[in-house]
């Protein structure tokens, strides 16, 4: 899996300038930030930070922040950003399986559509239990099977057989809330507009996902999930 992100490390910044990717991430980091509550002080872990979206504006809120991945073109990029912003993470190549910090060490651990790509993910939410601390927060959020954005990766992975979606494997929310560990369990689908939508009509898009939630819609192309240890 390593020399798959290396392969996509440079470039993958730009899906968030794109009015896709603006408006995708903003709907998911609104629903993940609901339930994390990240606030000034506390310490986090980003398990798959990747080229650190999350790490970096939750350290710009004062966050003491740690950033784990398998990649370490992935984490050069994160680095270069840290630098760039004048902030401080702490940055490591590592396995999600086999976390390199003690019990209880956080009070928070995010994941952000990283666990995808791990072959077990009950083994993983369990590590990802272990390093929190008691009454700490555990969120996750993955890519929702049996959605158009599963289909739209899908077809990625079809066009593109040695890409990285070639090795993902997608869940539906109740697969991921019973994966969970811990109490107070609970999770949400966002992300009801299609990958063919055409973003650049923002307010739009932005209107037709809020009537979806308040609808009660739980088909989203995007799941999240929280646990309390």
């Amino acid at each position: 899996m390593k020399h798959l992100y290396e392969q996509v490390a440079a470039s993958y910044d730009k899906w968030y300038t794109t009015p896709k990717g603006r408006i995708v991430d903003r709907i998911e980091k609104e629903a993940l930030y609901a339930y994390l509550q990240p606030h000034k002080g506390l310490k986090l872990l980003d398990i798959g930070c990747g080229t650190g979206q999350y790490a970096l504006e939750l350290a710009g809120l004062g966050l003491e922040v740690n950033g784990i991945d398998i990649s370490a073109a992935m984490l050069s990029q994160a680095q270069a950003k840290t630098e760039k912003a004048g902030l401080t993470v702490d940055l490591r190549v590592g396995d999600a399986l086999k976390l390199p910090f003690g019990e209880q060490t956080f009070d928070l651990v995010l994941s952000v559509t990283a666990l995808e790509f791990v072959p077990a993910l009950p083994a993983a939410l369990q590590e990802a239990f272990r390093v929190l601390k008691a009454g700490g927060r555990l969120v996750v959020g993955l890519i929702a099977k049996n959605s158009p954005w599963e289909q739209y990766y899908l077809e990625k992975a079809r066009r593109n057989p040695a890409g990285i979606f070639n090795h993902a494997r997608f869940y539906t929310l109740n697969e991921l809330l019973a994966a969970m560990p811990g109490r107070q369990v609970e999770g949400r689908a966002v992300l009801f507009l299609p990958p063919d939508f055409d973003f650049s009509r923002e307010k739009e898009a932005l209107a037709l996902e809020t009537a979806a939630v308040h609808a009660g819609r739980t088909d989203g192309g995007f799941i999240c999930a929280l646990s309390v240890k």
